[in-house]
């Protein structure tokens, strides 16, 4: 076969990804990397769960009557109720001050309330009891100044009756943004060590194609872009495959341990995190065959492949931007730029809703940096591929194309 053969220049290039396919699925180190990263993924889910979950109920040992303190204090448990009774006080009565202090010190009880409206803590009173008790005590006091005064109960009631704050969410979905965005954050952290590791494969086989001189013999019989598309469009789709295992495996190990709260959230945003890795491995698997073709030894490839690395790393930290406080122009800038789209705009999507013509730009712009990008990256390719001798560089390789007239 060469490069007149009957066979359509699509065929040849799903030759070459055939190949790269069979070479990549007989790797043992894809498989464990596929277990690792499901775990990896579960994991982060069931720390995210863990950090961002709700926390126990204080409670408050309680000594003598206090009546009128305890039942605002447990007026405020009862209306804290109805989100699964994770906030409020729970108080618990014992009989003398010693059992109340026994039980602060034994961690029992988060604060002890005993004579002469006294608190006893262990160390400091906790944040989440803090209000609750404050405001109990203070109400209890105005109720006995108010009995005092002649008032009866049901007038001391209606006193303290109070119309509550009416209270407008401005942003009612933000604490169910939060779960998705944090999902987000960890796919986009797991592709990229999966992209990382992929790239780094990548660029030393072609190395070790262009030092055994294989690839002499490719290129005669398929075309530069041929060889670099299809080698690209090969161990895409295995890097396809693999995500989708781990998405797919991670959520469903995630929904079955009840580690996300909303799992239609969790799919949808898994699914979108995937859709933007595409293209966006697609162009970083283009930039590490590159680099593996300017290098000839193989200790040559990790300088040649550095403005790469260096370009991937800068990605995965715009992604983080949300997260960081910075400007909100300059993430909404970040998720448009080709070579960081693909990393930050799966985030900006889970965090907030974007603008669809900003989604629709974005795409548009990354795969049109990706047809360039192989355009003008084989032609370097194969320049870099036929010349040996430390670290070509990227003009060089591209003179060579060109006054040799390859493509």
């Amino acid at each position: 076969m060469n490069r007149n053969t009957p066979h359509g220049p699509l065929t040849l290039v799903g030759l070459v990804a055939w190949r790269e396919i069979v070479t990549q699925f007989q790797r043992k180190e894809l498989w464990a990397s596929l277990v690792m990263m499901i775990l990896v993924f579960c994991g982060a889910l069931g720390l995210q769960k863990v950090f961002t979950g709700a926390a126990d109920r204080p409670v408050l040992a309680v000594v003598g009557e206090h009546r009128d303190l305890t039942e605002s204090l447990r007026a405020q448990t009862a209306g804290a109720s109805g989100d699964g009774g994770a906030r409020g006080v729970e108080v618990v009565s014992y009989e003398n001050e010693a059992a109340a202090e026994a039980a602060v010190r034994a961690e029992k009880a988060d604060a002890a309330l005993v004579g002469e409206g006294r608190v006893l803590v262990r160390e400091k009173l906790p944040e989440p009891l803090a209000g609750p008790l404050y405001e109990a005590h203070r109400t209890a006091q105005t109720t006995e100044r108010l009995r005092d005064g002649g008032l009866t109960d049901a007038a001391i009631a209606r006193a303290l009756a109070v119309q509550p704050l009416t209270v407008s969410a401005l942003d009612p979905d933000a604490d169910r943004r939060t779960e998705p965005t944090m999902t987000a954050a960890i796919g986009v952290m797991a592709l990229f060590f999966l992209t990382f590791m992929f790239g780094q494969g990548i660029a030393q086989g072609v190395l070790e194609e262009k030092s055994s001189r294989i690839v002499e013999v490719l290129l005669a019989k398929v075309h530069a872009w041929q060889l670099l598309a299809g080698k690209v469009l090969g161990i895409g789709l295995v890097a396809f495959v693999q995500i989708s295992a781990m998405a797919a495996g991670g959520v469903t190990v995630a929904v079955a341990a009840d580690l996300v709260d909303a799992p239609a959230d969790a799919i949808g945003t898994s699914v979108s995190v995937v859709l933007w890795f595409i293209p966006g491995f697609l162009g970083f698997a283009a930039l590490w065959a590159v680099a593996g073709a300017l290098a000839s030894r193989a200790e040559d490839l990790q300088h040649a492949a550095g403005p790469v690395s260096m370009l991937q790393t800068l990605s995965l930290m715009a992604a983080l931007a949300p997260f960081t406080g910075i400007s909100d122009t300059l993430t909404r800038l970040f998720s448009l730029v080709p070579g960081l789209s693909s990393a930050v705009m799966p985030v900006r999507m889970a965090s907030e809703n974007v603008p669809w013509w900003e989604v629709a730009l974005a795409a548009v712009l990354l795969l049109a940096s990706i047809a360039a990008l192989l355009r003008v990256g084989g032609r370097i390719y194969i320049g870099g591929l036929l010349q040996h001798g430390g670290i070509v560089k990227a003009r060089t390789a591209l003179r060579n194309a060109r006054l040799g007239g390859m493509s």
